[in-house]
C-alpha cells in the first residue's frame, strides 16, 4: 500500500496505531499485532485499499453519473466532503474523494444531483464561496479527536486549527507546554517544497469569522474539562543542570563558615584514613 493509502486508513480508524510517546509531530506507528490482524482476511491487501481508494473530480463525476462541473458545485457547496488535498504540477490544490463515499451518494440518490439547484444554494455559489477547505477541516478534526486518548490531545487538536493568539492567551505556561507535547503531526509534514508547504499551509488554519469562532468556543470548553480531569505536568527543578534529589530524611548537620557539607567531609576523612590522617582537603576538587 501506498503511504497516502496507509494515512487515510489510519485517519478513518481502519488501521490502528501505536499510542503517542509524547514528542510533537510524532508519526502513528502500525504494530505488529495489527498487521497480523490483517494478513489473515481473504482479501487482504485489496479490501482495506478498496475503503481507502479516492478519487479526482473527473472520475468522481462519472461514479456519481453527473458532470464535473455539476460536481464541483456541489463540493463547493459542501454537499461533498473531500478526504485528502495535495498539490500536482502546476501547484493547484488538487481535492481528492472517498470512492466508497460517492458510491453511497449515488446509491440513496441524494438530493441535488439532478435538476436545477435550489435558489439558495443558487446565491451561495454567486459569492464565490468554497466549503471545501472548511468541510476536509472539520473531517480531519473529526478523525484526530477520534484517535485522541485524553482530554489534553482533544484540547490540541482543536488548538491546531486556530492562529496562536486564540490560544496562549487562556494558558499557563504549564498548560501551554502540555499542549504542545499533545499537538498531532503536522497534516503537510511531507510537502515536497517549501513552497508547496506555504501554498498547503494556509489550508490547515480556520478562516476568520464563524469557523475561527466556532473552533475558539470548542477549545475553550475542553480547555475547561481537561483542567478538571487532569493538570498538566509540571516542570521538575532542575540545579546545574542535574536533576535535584529526594530531600534527606536525617535532620541537616550545622555548617559554620567554610563548612563543605556532610557528604564532602565524609569523602574527606576517609582521605585522611588512607593517609594516615594527612589532610588533603586542600586539593581542588572542581
Amino acid at each position: 500500500m501506498r503511504q497516502s493509502e496507509i494515512e487515510t486508513a489510519v485517519g478513518l480508524g481502519l488501521l490502528a496505531t501505536t499510542g503517542r510517546t509524547g514528542e510533537p509531530g510524532e508519526r502513528p506507528k502500525v504494530p505488529a499485532s495489527e498487521i497480523g490482524r490483517l494478513l489473515p482476511s481473504v482479501d487482504h491487501p485489496d479490501g482495506l485499499r478498496a475503503q481507502v481508494a479516492t478519487t479526482g473530480a473527473r472520475d468522481g463525476a462519472a461514479l456519481l453519473g453527473i458532470t464535473e462541473e455539476r460536481f464541483a458545485k456541489l463540493a463547493r457547496l459542501g454537499l461533498l466532503t473531500p478526504v485528502r488535498c495535495h498539490l500536482n504540477r502546476y501547484h493547484r490544490i488538487v481535492w481528492r474523494y472517498l470512492a466508497d463515499e460517492l458510491r453511497a451518494v449515488r446509491r440513496h440518490q441524494a438530493p441535488h444531483l439532478t435538476g436545477q439547484l435550489p435558489p439558495p444554494l443558487r446565491r451561495l455559489l454567486a459569492t464565490g464561496d468554497d466549503a471545501r477547505p472548511r468541510t476536509w477541516r472539520r473531517r480531519v478534526l473529526a478523525q484526530r479527536l477520534g484517535r485522541a486518548g485524553t482530554t489534553w490531545e482533544r484540547a490540541a487538536a482543536v488548538a491546531a486549527l486556530l492562529p496562536p493568539s486564540h490560544t496562549t492567551a487562556l494558558l499557563t505556561p504549564d498548560e501551554r507546554r502540555c499542549l504542545d507535547a499533545a499537538r498531532p503531526r503536522p497534516l503537510f509534514a511531507r510537502a515536497r517544497s517549501g513552497a508547496a508547504e506555504r501554498l498547503l499551509e494556509p489550508l490547515t488554519r480556520a478562516l476568520p469569522g464563524p469557523e475561527t469562532e466556532q473552533y475558539a468556543a470548542e477549545f475553550a470548553e475542553l480547555l475547561d474539562e481537561a483542567r478538571t480531569t487532569a493538570r498538566p505536568p509540571h516542570r521538575v527543578p532542575r540545579r546545574r543542570g542535574r536533576l535535584r534529589g529526594p530531600t534527606p530524611t536525617r535532620p541537616p548537620q550545622s555548617t559554620g563558615p567554610g563548612s563543605t557539607g556532610p557528604a564532602r567531609r565524609h569523602g574527606q576523612d576517609r582521605a585522611r584514613q588512607a593517609t594516615g590522617g594527612q589532610d588533603r582537603s586542600s586539593r581542588s576538587l572542581a
